[in-house]
């Protein structure tokens, strides 16, 4: 077809690509990234990204497994859309920088508390609570 002197083509979608754009995008953006920033770190055009994302086109292997190190997710994330259980290491990956201090310290004094009770399974949570207190 031509239009102005340029030849458009219509590309038809495949669900799938569709599927895995719409979740890159949705990942993308909750991360904070725009499309210009997030394309240049994968070492893709930005064009490139919005054919992905709008499932114009499918993406490579090799760039699938770039978004996911990049965003800090697994592929079962982007591939089948599983939110229903995030790991630890996911929800961690998307902790604001200023607050991961915090839970880093909150996550070390639930591990203590676990190593405690542990040892001293007969003992009831108040006397555990009480000697760390003291």
């Amino acid at each position: 077809m031509c239009f102005g002197g340029e030849i458009l083509r219509i590309k038809s979608k495949k669900e799938i690509n569709v599927e895995i754009g719409k979740n890159i995008r949705n990942y993308r953006e909750r991360a904070g990234y725009s499309r210009e920033k997030f394309s240049e770190i994968i070492g893709i055009s930005p064009r490139f990204l919005a054919d992905v994302e709008t499932g114009v086109v499918g993406i490579s292997i090799k760039n699938l497994k770039r978004v996911c190190e990049i965003l800090g997710i697994s592929s079962d994330r982007l591939l089948w859309k599983n939110e229903s259980k995030l790991s630890l290491d996911e929800r961690i990956a998307h902790i604001e920088p200023k607050y991961f201090q915090i839970v880093e310290e909150i996550i070390q004094k639930q591990l203590e508390f676990i190593a405690i009770s542990n040892t001293n399974s007969e003992a009831s949570l108040k006397d555990i609570l009480n000697k760390k207190e003291k």
